[in-house]
């Protein structure tokens, strides 16, 4: 005896198109909405919201990726003076991250942005010359670097100027101080100081 099995059959293929349809535009619709907020935000003068227009051009985030677009709103943010612009090019100019390549310009923004005390920068700028990473490799100074970040509490700081005292790792081994800053970035609340200031207690490095 055959049954009607209309009510229990799959939707059509024609049924999914029109549903994906419909998402899609919605989606679309939320994106333009969005992005007219965004762009009221940046008429008004607010640099985060240059920023966020970059961030969305450059990886393409629910919208075409535009590098040339992305680069003049992140330029503009970072020429008025805003931190978070001023370091995201530096490390973009540094690395060639949806921008070409400029070793001499990428490190003159992160010199720019450390010199007024950002305490991130600080610590890439740091970092980046303790391993000669986009920067000629300079110890001294990037111990330098790391050191005032870490004074400011930048908890990666602690941690990475901790964990090099330990090793002696591009620094002079100090134990007692790498213990000093390590702990203290793991009483930050950084996951990975925390991590790494127990495992140091339980085995070492």
């Amino acid at each position: 005896m055959n049954r009607d099995n209309h009510n229990n059959e799959p939707p059509s293929s024609e049924h999914d198109v029109k549903v994906i349809d419909f998402l899609e535009e919605k989606e679309k619709s939320k994106v333009k909405e969005g992005l007219k907020w965004v762009r009221l935000a940046i008429d008004a003068g607010d640099t985060g919201a240059m920023n966020e227009m970059a961030y969305i051009l450059l990886s393409g985030k629910g919208v075409e990726q535009n590098s040339k677009e992305g680069e003049k709103w992140l330029r503009q943010s970072a020429n008025g003076g805003d931190l978070w612009a001023m370091l995201d090019l530096a490390i973009r100019l540094l690395d060639g991250d949806g921008l070409t390549q400029d070793l001499a310009e990428g490190e003159k923004w992160l010199r720019e942005t450390a010199e007024r005390q950002d305490e991130i920068a600080m610590r890439v700028l740091g970092y980046r010359l303790l391993e000669g990473m986009g920067l000629k490799q300079n110890l001294q100074e990037g111990e330098q670097w790391l050191r005032k970040a870490a004074q400011l509490q930048e908890p990666a700081a602690m941690r990475i100027l901790g964990v090099r005292l330990l090793k002696g790792d591009g620094l002079d081994k100090n134990v007692e101080e790498g213990e000093k800053w390590l702990k203290k970035a793991a009483e930050s609340g950084e996951p990975t100081a925390m991590r790494e200031w127990g495992r140091y207690l339980i085995r070492g490095f």
